[in-house]
């Protein structure tokens, strides 16, 4: 009896070995260890209030170790369907821990947008302004009752929020409660400012705008094949629009966009995050693309990241790509020459919908647990 007991207190105890390589106990040994300590107990229990041979299996000397080695046997069976769990969970990232805080919001939040010093985050009932920093202060909510509401853009210094939708472009203070008015009529699918000048996807076509006491169109629309699903500025001089087929290149001339180059894409492509000589492209069931954009004429493929089930968005900041994976949680990923290398896999941030590189920290969307999250970036 005292051999059976010491034999499961063992396994529930067993250094070395035992330890999975990222110091995790395997649940396979540590279930077996306490289901042969619960069924060793029960034995016990049962064998110094049962004396009576029966015949069979009765006795303690029999009981003990039988019970000993069927409770260890269903606990390993246990334990190793949770270790196989684990392992798919972690398949193409170890465990990672993220320090940060959290806000709590008052709607159900779809896309997040860094501007200066403040963090715009869009849902189903309006646009909830919130102060950048370590506080994540509440400024308000703007555009109440607007529907269908997709990219935005905000102007600290000419207290401007544009806010895009299904039936046009909206301005509205960026703080105070004035009502918005419409700036632009008809569908706007994507949208990206920079200082005065304003880039918008109306569906099938890129238009080129200048921002001042109203919303001006310059230049003549650029046409597409197919939707423009979000477009991003790069410098002064460079934009680029993903359409769901292709990402493009167009650079300024004067008041009018002139065509560079193009990569098609195999998927249905959903967002493009520039860094640097880099874009990010975020490709749903295809995975996250990084792009050499420096000759735009010809953008490049570094390469293709598979390891999410579906990439919803993605930033890099400092070389480090942070990934929106859903119901995975938030994969951080650094790029190097020959790829994407894991660094981790955060499943504590809930549903990751969206993600944008700050100045000064990661801020992203947990749309399950309706909260704006602020985290500390990963060093270089």
């Amino acid at each position: 009896m005292t051999r059976a007991l010491c034999l499961a207190l063992a396994l529930t105890t067993a250094p070395g070995p035992l330890l999975a390589q990222d110091g995790r106990i395997p649940r396979k040994w540590l279930m077996a260890g306490v289901g042969a300590l619960v069924t060793g107990a029960m034995a016990t229990v049962y064998a110094l209030a049962f004396e009576q041979d029966i015949g069979g299996c009765s006795k303690a000397t029999c009981v003990i170790p039988v019970s000993v080695v069927l409770g260890g046997g269903i606990g390993y069976m246990i334990g190793k369907e949770m270790d196989d769990l684990y392992a798919v969970r972690y398949s193409h990232a170890p465990p990672l821990k993220l320090r940060g805080r959290e806000l709590s919001l008052t709607m159900v939040p779809n896309d997040v947008v860094v501007h200066d010093s403040t963090v715009l985050v869009t849902g189903t009932e309006g646009v909830e302004v919130v102060r950048a920093g370590p506080t994540l202060d509440r400024l308000g909510l703007r555009a109440r009752g607007l529907r269908g509401i997709g990219d935005v853009a905000a102007d600290n210094g000419r207290n401007l929020l544009l806010v895009g939708s299904a039936v046009g472009l909206y301005r509205f203070p960026l703080l105070g409660d004035d009502p918005g008015t419409l700036a632009y009529p008809g569908e706007i699918s994507a949208l990206s400012a920079d200082g005065s000048r304003l880039l918008l996807g109306l569906g099938l076509e890129v238009q080129l705008a200048r921002i001042g006491d109203s919303v001006e169109a310059v230049g003549t629309p650029m046409a597409e094949d197919a939707r423009v699903v979000d477009v991003a500025w790069q410098g002064n001089q460079m934009a680029w629009v993903l359409t769901e087929e292709r990402l493009a290149a167009y650079g300024l001339v004067g008041d009018s966009l002139v065509f560079r180059g193009a990569m098609p894409f195999p998927v249905l492509a959903r967002r493009v995050s520039i860094a640097d000589s880099v874009a990010l492209v975020s490709a749903g069931s295809g995975g996250l693309y990084a792009l050499d954009i420096r000759n735009p004429a010809a953008p490049a493929e570094i390469t293709n990241w598979s390891g999410a089930r579906f990439v919803y968005d993605a930033a890099m900041r400092n070389g480090i790509a942070y990934v929106a994976g859903g119901p995975e949680g938030l994969y951080v990923l650094r790029l190097t020459a020959a790829g994407f290398e894991a660094v981790g896999l955060s499943r504590g941030v809930g549903f990751v919908a969206a993600v944008e590189a700050g100045p000064d920290a990661i801020y992203l969307l947990d749309r399950t647990g309706l909260a704006l999250r602020r985290l500390d970036p990963q060093p270089e």
